[in-house]
């Protein structure tokens, strides 16, 4: 049996007890305040991370820039290689009407532009041919005449080392050769139907200094004479 008191029993528990409203009373220290300077810096890294977003948006290339053709440019008289094709743009021509080779007579409410060119593979011949023979002027390409038939290089199979060499015929209207637009138009040579993410020969011409003839007559192609 125990020797302590009633009294002392009741002194210690009132003791415990005092001990413990003061714990719980006991003031919790206050979380330290965030410096001023530190928002101003999350701020600042936030719209310099919303203007860096904004310039990789803008300039980030689109799909179709993707898929656009690889241009390889140069004037009229230079040779141009691409990854399979290598051309040379020789002459320019505007007229009124056109003589194939064979024959062929091309009348038109319009006029002709007719190219001279020489064209080869570079890598292989596997299945390869001049699929893209086109004038851009302005927004507006123009392909290839295929009336003519085989007096033109339209079309034609290319082999390495062993070039075609003739005339293309693009019929335009009349007011296509003249303005803004005919002195930056293009002529645009690659070897196959879908040059996206390939190469492409890419002459730069001015229609609108070209003199307008009143007819051309065209030399039948050539083919293996470089």
């Amino acid at each position: 049996m125990s020797g302590e008191t009633p009294a002392a029993r009741e002194g210690a528990g009132a003791t415990s007890g005092a001990e413990t409203l003061a714990a719980e009373g006991a003031t919790t220290p206050a979380k330290p305040r965030t410096p001023p300077w530190r928002h101003v810096l999350n701020g600042a890294l936030l719209v310099v991370f919303l203007v860096v977003a904004g310039i990789v948006l803008h300039t980030a290339p689109t799909e179709e820039q993707w898929q656009a053709a690889i241009p390889v440019t140069g004037p009229v008289g230079q040779t141009l290689t691409g990854r399979n094709i290598q051309a040379t743009v020789t002459d320019v021509r505007v007229a009124d009407a056109v003589t194939a080779s064979n024959g062929w007579s091309g009348e038109t409410s319009g006029v002709w532009v007719v190219v001279d060119a020489r064209v080869e593979a570079v890598l292989t011949d596997y299945g390869v041919s001049l699929g893209t023979a086109q004038l851009k002027i302005g927004d507006t390409l123009y392909g290839a005449s295929e009336r003519p038939d085989q007096a033109t290089i339209e079309g034609a199979v290319l082999s390495v080392g062993l070039p075609q060499t003739g005339p293309l015929m693009f019929e335009v209207p009349e007011d296509a050769v003249a303005g803004d637009d005919a002195r930056g138009a293009e002529i645009q040579l690659a070897a196959n139907d879908d040059p996206r993410t390939d190469s492409m020969v890419v002459v730069p011409i001015d229609l609108a200094a070209l003199p307008r003839e009143a007819s051309v007559t065209t030399d039948k192609p050539v083919w293996g004479i470089g």
